[in-house]
This record gives structure tokens, C-alpha cells and sequence, in this order.
């Protein structure tokens, strides 16, 4: 099991709503929500639709809500 991911929790409860509430929004399966929260399931591993749905759905950036240093370094230069 990886570490709970905590940037997307507090992402979550600063968009003041539930886990049910963001995956519905987000069109993802509530226990795989909860898994990628729980860290149960890791984040920095999933299908890029799905974080991207995740991230439209709390109106942030993937970087926002990854836990991979090296993936949030990336991105960060490849949005320059």
C-alpha cells in the first residue's frame, strides 16, 4: 500500500464536497476514488482520462494531486 495521498483530500474537502459528490462529478467508481485517496491504489498510476477527469472535477492541475516528485517536476517543465 502506497502513502495516503493527502493533496487530494485536502483538494477535495477545500472544494467542499464528498467523496461521493467528486466521483460522481468525476464519472470514476467511488471505491477506486476512495482507493486513490486511502492510497490503497496509487495516484501516480492511473490512466491520464482519469486524472484528468478528477482534476476537472476539483478545478485543479495534475499537480495538484500527484505524489511522484519526478512526475510534478516534469509536468512542471513541460508547462514551461
Amino acid at each position: 500500500m502506497t502513502a495516503r495521498n493527502e493533496k487530494l483530500r485536502e483538494r477535495r474537502q477545500r472544494a467542499g464536497i464528498s467523496q461521493a459528490q467528486l466521483a460522481a462529478d468525476a464519472g470514476v467508481n467511488l471505491r477506486v476514488y476512495q482507493y486513490y485517496e486511502q492510497g490503497v491504489k496509487d495516484i501516480n498510476r492511473a490512466q491520464l482520462a482519469t486524472l484528468l477527469r478528477i482534476c476537472n472535477a476539483l478545478e485543479c492541475r495534475l499537480s495538484d494531486i500527484l505524489t511522484d516528485q519526478e512526475t510534478v517536476d516534469l509536468l512542471a517543465l513541460y508547462e514551461g
